[in-house]
C-alpha cells in the first residue's frame, strides 16, 4: 500500500478559467478525467451522481473521472476548472478518495492561499516560460494535498473514516506485511524500471519497442515484462497507451491539430484506430472529447 501512496501522482491535461450566466446548464455527463474547479464568485447547482450539491465563492469542487454529473447556474458564475488523470488507478476509479478521501466540496474562505494557488496554476499555463509544466504540476499537487491534509486533521472526528482506519489495519498481518513488502522491493528498488518509466512518460511520440527497452535496461524481455507489470502494476501495451492517450488529451485541449495529425505524432497506425483507442480509454471521440472542453 505505501508504494502505491508514494507512486502516485495527478497528470496534469488542461486548466481555464469560464464564467457563465445564470441560464448557463451542462447536461449530464461522465467525466473521461478528474476536475477540480475554484469558485472565484457566484453559485450552482453541481449533481454528481445523483446528489445535488451547492457551491458559492471560495468552495473547492471535485469531480472524480468516471463520475456522473451536471450543472446549473444560479447566478452568473466564475470559476477556475483543472482537468487531470491519475498516474495509477489500481484501486478502482477514484484514487484520491480512496488513498486520502478527498472531500468533494469544501469552502477555503478563510485560506485565501488555495485561491492564490488555483491563480497560480492559470496563469502558468497561459505563460511561455519553458518550465511552466514544473510550476503546474507543483501547485496542483499542493493543492490536492492540503484537501487531504483536511481530512486527515479532522480524523479522529470522523466515524467512517475511523472504520476505513480499522479496515486498514486488519490487513496488517504478519503475511500481509510481507507480501507488501515484497512487492514494495520489486516497485521501488529497480533503477531500471524506473529509468523505463521516466523515458515513455518523457517521449510520449516515440515508437519504442520492448526489445528497445531490454537493450536500454540490458535485461531479458521475460524479466522486463515481469519488473514493469510489479512496478507500475500494468503491462508495457497498458502503460504507453496510457502515456499516448494522456498526451492525445492534452494535445486536443490546448492545440488545433487535427486528428490526423495527432494520431501520426503520437504512432497510431491511422486515425481511425486512434480514434478507437480514445473511445475506450475517454467514452466518446476525440472530436466529441474537443468540443466538450468549451463547456466543461
Amino acid at each position: 500500500m505505501e508504494a502505491i501512496y508514494s507512486d502516485y501522482s495527478p497528470r496534469f491535461l488542461y486548466v481555464d478559467k469560464y464564467r457563465f450566466s445564470r441560464r448557463w446548464v451542462y447536461p449530464t455527463s461522465v467525466a473521461p478525467y478528474g476536475l477540480i474547479r475554484y469558485i472565484l464568485s457566484g453559485s450552482a447547482v453541481f449533481n454528481l451522481n445523483g446528489k445535488d450539491y451547492h457551491v458559492g465563492p471560495d468552495d473547492v469542487f471535485y469531480i472524480p473521472q468516471g463520475s456522473t454529473f451536471s450543472c446549473a447556474a444560479k447566478e452568473e458564475i466564475v470559476f477556475i476548472s483543472i482537468r487531470f488523470v491519475d498516474s495509477i488507478q489500481s484501486l478502482g476509479d477514484d484514487m484520491l478518495y480512496e488513498l486520502w478521501h478527498i472531500p468533494t466540496q469544501h469552502s477555503f474562505a478563510d485560506f485565501p492561499d488555495m485561491r492564490t494557488w488555483f491563480e497560480c496554476v492559470y496563469v502558468s499555463a497561459t505563460s511561455h516560460h519553458n518550465f511552466k509544466m514544473l510550476e503546474i504540476r507543483g501547485y496542483l499537487n499542493l493543492i490536492l494535498a492540503f484537501l487531504a491534509r483536511i481530512v486527515a486533521d479532522n480524523f479522529d472526528n470522523d466515524e467512517t473514516l475511523d472504520e476505513d482506519r480499522r479496515r486498514m489495519e486488519a490487513m496488517y498481518d504478519v503475511e500481509s506485511i510481507r507480501h507488501r513488502a515484497n512487492k514494495t522491493m520489486q516497485r521501488n528498488n529497480d533503477p531500471r524500471i524506473t529509468a523505463i518509466v521516466d523515458y515513455i512518460i518523457c517521449h510520449p511520440a516515440q515508437r519504442i519497442t520492448p526489445q528497445q527497452m531490454c537493450q536500454m535496461a540490458d535485461i531479458s524481455e521475460s524479466t522486463l515484462r515481469r519488473l514493469f507489470k510489479a512496478k507500475t502494476g500494468k503491462t508495457l501495451h497498458e502503460f504507453v497507451l496510457e502515456i499516448k492517450m494522456t498526451n492525445a488529451a492534452r494535445r486536443l485541449l490546448i492545440t488545433n491539430e487535427s486528428i490526423s495529425q495527432i494520431a501520426d505524432a503520437l504512432g497510431f497506425e491511422s486515425p481511425s484506430y486512434f480514434s478507437k483507442r480514445f473511445r475506450e480509454v475517454y467514452g466518446m471521440s476525440p472530436q466529441a472529447y474537443r468540443n466538450a472542453s468549451h463547456e466543461m
